[in-house]
C-alpha cells in the first residue's frame, strides 16, 4: 500500500469509520482486489440464490480475489413499538438462520465468503440504524482488514461493488464491471439494471412502469445537462477503495436512500460512469421496510390496485436546462446575467432563496477559471439541490402527471434525439 493511501486511510478510519468483526473462513492473508458487500436482513430465503450467481460462473481467478461479506443485521427488538417488535422477532429468528447457513456455506469453500454479526444479542444495530449503516459497517470493515494486511493495493485499485442480498447477477458481472470502471478512470460506476420477474401480471406491469419512471427521470436530467444523470440504486454500484473515502462512505444515519446520497458525493470526487456491458438483477418484491423505492411502490400497487405513476412535468426538465446552459454559457458574468436567461420566474425564486447571487460571486472571486468556477456551481448545484429544484417547480408551476400521457410521452421519445 501506497503511503500516501496509507494516510488518507487512517484519517477516514479515525474520523468517520463504523468497524465490526469480520467472521468466516476465508484466507486472512490473501491479497483481495475487490470486495462484494452485502446487507442482510431477514434474507435467509434470498441470500443463497444472490451467493450462487455470484459463485457458479465466476472465473476461479477473478472469484478468488474477490472478499464476499455479508452485513447480517437487525435493529434491537426494543426500538419498536408492540407491532414492530413482533415483526423484529420474526427477522431475528430469520437472521439466526441466515447465519447458520453463512457458516455452513463458509467451511465448503467455493469462494471466499465471510459476515458480519449486527444481529444476535448485544450486537444489534442502534435504534436508528439500518441499511445504510449496515452498507458502511460493511464497507468500513473491509477498510479495516485491508488496513492490517498492510500488503493491500492501491486504493484507487481495490474496488467494491455493492449488492443486495435479493438480488442476482450477471455471470461477467465481477470481471466486467471492474474493468470498466478502472477503464473509465471515474471514482463510481451505476451498473445497467434490471429488475427479476414479477410474481403476477399486475405486479408485472407496476415494476415495468416504475423502472420507466426511473429512466425517465435520468434522462431528463441527461438532457437538461446535468452533472447528476445517473442511476442511484444500492444494488447496481461499484467504487473504488479511494472513491468511497473522499466521499466520506455510507451515511450511518440514514434507513432509506443511503445509496443516492452518496452517489451525489461519489460524483463530486470524481464523476460517476455507466457500466452497460453487464447487468444487475434486482428483486420485484413488495416490501414495507424503507419508505420510498421499488418495494414501496410494489406494496402501493399491491394494496391499492395499479393506479398510474406520476412523474414530473418534463417543462422542470428544460427549466434545468435553461438554467445550466445559462450559467455554462456565462460563467464570467454575474448573478443577473444569468437572471437575463430565465424565462421561467420561479427558477430565479429558487435561485434566490438559496443564496445564489452571494454564492456566485464568492465563486468567481475564490477561483482563477472558467471551468473551475462551473465546477464550483456543479458541486453546489449537486444532485439533492437538482431533485429539491424539481420539487419545487413542481409544486410551484407543474404537477405531477401519469408517465404515459401523450404530451409527455412525446418528450420522453425527444430525449433520444
Amino acid at each position: 500500500m501506497k503511503k500516501r493511501d496509507k494516510g488518507i486511510q487512517v484519517k477516514y478510519m479515525k474520523k468517520r469509520a463504523a468497524v465490526r468483526p469480520i467472521e468466516g473462513r476465508f484466507d486472512r492473508s490473501r491479497n483481495y482486489r475487490r470486495a462484494v458487500v452485502i446487507p442482510a436482513l431477514a434474507e435467509r430465503a434470498h441470500l443463497p440464490l444472490t451467493i450462487e450467481s455470484l459463485s457458479s460462473s465466476m472465473p476461479r481467478d477473478i472469484l478468488g480475489d474477490t472478499l464476499v461479506l455479508v452485513v447480517v443485521n437487525n435493529r434491537l427488538r426494543e426500538s419498536g413499538d408492540a407491532a414492530n417488535q413482533i415483526e423484529l422477532t420474526e427477522q431475528i429468528y430469520d437472521n439466526a438462520l441466515t447465519l447458520n447457513w453463512l457458516k455452513d456455506k463458509s467451511a465448503d469453500g467455493t469462494l471466499p465468503l465471510a459476515w458480519i454479526d449486527a444481529s444476535s444479542p448485544g450486537h444489534e444495530l442502534p435504534p436508528r440504524g439500518g441499511v445504510g449503516l449496515a452498507r458502511k459497517i460493511g464497507c468500513d470493515s473491509v477498510l479495516a482488514f485491508l488496513l492490517e494486511l498492510g500488503k493491500a493495493i492501491a486504493l484507487d485499485d481495490f474496488i467494491f461493488f455493492s449488492l443486495d442480498a435479493d438480488t442476482v447477477v450477471s455471470p461477467d458481472y465481477l470481471e466486467t464491471a471492474g474493468h470498466e470502471l478502472q477503464k473509465s478512470g471515474c471514482t463510481g460506476g451505476v451498473i445497467s439494471f434490471k429488475h427479476q420477474k414479477a410474481d403476477s401480471a399486475e405486479s408485472q406491469a407496476a415494476i415495468d412502469e416504475y423502472e420507466a419512471f426511473l429512466n425517465y427521470y435520468v434522462e431528463g436530467l441527461r438532457w437538461a445537462g446535468s452533472s447528476y444523470a445517473f442511476h442511484t440504486i444500492g444494488s447496481c454500484l461499484c467504487f473504488t477503495a479511494s472513491g468511497y473515502i473522499r466521499a466520506g462512505g455510507f451515511s450511518a444515519r440514514r434507513q432509506a436512500g443511503e445509496d443516492f446520497y452518496f452517489c451525489v458525493e461519489l460524483a463530486k470526487k470524481g464523476a460517476i460512469c455507466e457500466i452497460q456491458k453487464t447487468m444487475v438483477f434486482p428483486s420485484a418484491r413488495i416490501s414495507r421496510r424503507v419508505p420510498f423505492g421499488t418495494g414501496k411502490r410494489m406494496a402501493e400497487a399491491a394494496v391499492s390496485g395499479r393506479g398510474p405513476l406520476l412523474a414530473y412535468d418534463f417543462r422542470a426538465f428544460m427549466c434545468l436546462r435553461e438554467l445550466l446552459t445559462a450559467v455554462s454559457t456565462y460563467t464570467d458574468a454575474g448573478a443577473d446575467r444569468i437572471y437575463a436567461e430565465l424565462k421561467n420566474p420561479s427558477t430565479r425564486e429558487f435561485l434566490e432563496s438559496r443564496g445564489f447571487p452571494d454564492i456566485w460571486g464568492r465563486f468567481q472571486r475564490q477561483y482563477k477559471t472558467e471551468d473551475a468556477v462551473l465546477a464550483a456551481f456543479h458541486r453546489w448545484f449537486d444532485g439533492f439541490v437538482t431533485l429539491k429544484y424539481i420539487h419545487y417547480l413542481t409544486e410551484k408551476e407543474w404537477p405531477r402527471r401519469p408517465l404515459d400521457e401523450t404530451y409527455q410521452a412525446d418528450f420522453y421519445r425527444s430525449l433520444s434525439t
